[in-house]
């Protein structure tokens, strides 16, 4: 899991300090200096990223727009030069930018403070608190966690089994 990703997301928490709980995606992505075009993308396109343009696709659910949109930041912050993002695959882009700007997104759309508070719920659970994919909860927990974050949830756990 990439540091960079992590990093750039806690510097975007730190920038944007007074965000509840899901975080307001638009919002911050505006004030990245983005701007969100709603586009009737055809199937398999759900988002594309150029330059300071976000276009996303019409129609998605609350949870699949929020997840696109700090897709689309993470490459913003992270990478130079244009995304094209297709439904279930992506197509032309190295695997591991695409990795990082998922791991990003994960980390700030779940931040580090608030996932130490509710990792005891369910993944669904997890999902309806941050307003996010279950899928998306699932690799924020198994591939982008950190190993501080795992050692401290290891604890939390041992915690809850001697109580």
């Amino acid at each position: 899991m990439s540091r960079l990703a992590v990093e750039k997301a806690r510097e975007l928490h730190k920038r944007h300090s007074g965000n509840s709980i899901p975080v307001d995606m638009e919002k911050m992505a505006e004030a990245e200096g983005c701007v969100l075009i709603d586009w009737p993308f055809l199937e398999p396109v759900k988002e594309v990223k150029q330059g300071r343009w976000i276009g996303i696709a019409q129609g998605l659910n609350s949870r699949e727009r929020r997840h696109l949109i700090a897709h689309a930041l993470a490459h913003h912050l992270l990478h130079c030069g244009n995304q094209l993002a297709f439904h279930q695959h992506w197509q032309g882009m190295p695997v591991r930018q695409e990795r990082e700007a998922e791991a990003c997104a994960a980390h700030i759309l779940m931040p580090e403070t608030e996932m130490d508070k509710v990792i005891d719920l369910s993944v669904w659970e997890l999902a309806d608190h941050f307003d996010v994919p279950e899928e998306l909860v699932y690799q924020r927990i198994n591939d982008f966690a950190t190993r501080e974050e795992m050692e401290r949830w290891d604890e939390a756990c041992k915690d809850d089994v001697s109580d």
